[in-house]
């Protein structure tokens, strides 16, 4: 016991968790997990899931692979609607969703255009919040829930619709908001002068206003909380989304609407002291 004393280490030496990465190689994969390793020391990452304590998937597609596998997995970056689909057929699991909190999003869209009141939400059957989320918010907004099916009915809502509100904001959906869609909306808010916040960085790039996002450190951040419960108490925390966004946005049209902010580090900083 002397001996042990002296040695300098630890009596009860922490026990090394044994992950395995499910994801396409490529640049994505390799940078998530040097920063995980790099994050947490105590990880080891395994070249196959045999070895593993562990799964985590990198998107959908890895996450519905991971099924097959008789072990905890973690999906990051995926749809509500797969992690819901895969726990009814009894996995093992948990999630860090696709996109961004509503609440976190419409707060802010607050901050921008603080005199809104008037805003729509857009959502399909595939998007990352449910028609609940929307009926449940209890801020100062005045929200209005449209569902649709496809390109065609979202032109439709766009069109009769959004003149009468005063911004629109839009979950993360790759079947429902992809380059088309991001065009017809994008020209229609133009059209209208009616901006547009979310869903994510890309959206920005191309003319809506703003949007908060999860960033692939932001990613990293929450698997780390994920691991950690894990190893503490063998379980994972309840899923949900990143709870440190990153924000972008897009100057020019902030401008042109006058917006209260008009760059991204003015918002990253207001958001940061928000209750």
């Amino acid at each position: 016991m002397i001996w042990l004393l002296l040695s300098g280490e630890p009596l009860f030496a922490r026990e090394h968790l044994k992950v395995h990465v499910l994801a396409a190689e490529g640049p994505f994969k390799s940078g998530f997990v040097n920063a995980l390793q790099a994050g947490d020391p105590d990880i080891r990452i395994t070249p196959t899931s045999e070895q593993a304590d562990l799964l985590v998937a990198l998107g959908d597609d890895a996450f519905s692979r991971s099924a097959r596998d008789d072990k905890p997995v973690l999906g990051v970056f995926v749809s509500r609607s797969l992690e819901d689909s895969l726990r009814r057929k009894g996995c093992h699991c948990a999630a860090i969703w696709a996109g961004v909190a509503l609440n976190d999003q419409l707060a802010m869209l607050q901050l921008m255009m603080p005199v809104a009141a008037k805003v729509g939400v857009i959502i399909g059957s595939d998007s990352a919040w449910s028609e609940g989320t929307v009926k449940d918010y209890r801020g100062r907004l005045g929200l209005t829930l449209f569902k649709v099916a496809d390109l065609s009915e979202l032109g439709r809502v766009l069109r009769e619709e959004l003149d009468e509100l005063d911004a629109l904001v839009l979950p993360v959906d790759e079947e429902l908001f992809g380059p088309d869609a991001a065009k017809l909306v994008l020209l229609t808010s133009y059209r209208l002068r009616r901006p547009v916040f979310g869903p994510e960085q890309s959206y920005v790039h191309a003319g809506s206003a703003a949007s908060l996002f999860a960033s692939g450190g932001d990613l990293v951040a929450e698997t780390l909380v994920q691991l950690e419960s894990f190893t503490s108490r063998k379980r994972f925390r309840r899923s949900g989304f990143v709870h440190t966004p990153s924000v972008i946005v897009n100057e020019h049209v902030a401008n042109s609407f006058d917006m209260r902010f008009h760059d991204s580090e003015a918002l990253r900083s207001a958001l940061e002291v928000m209750p």
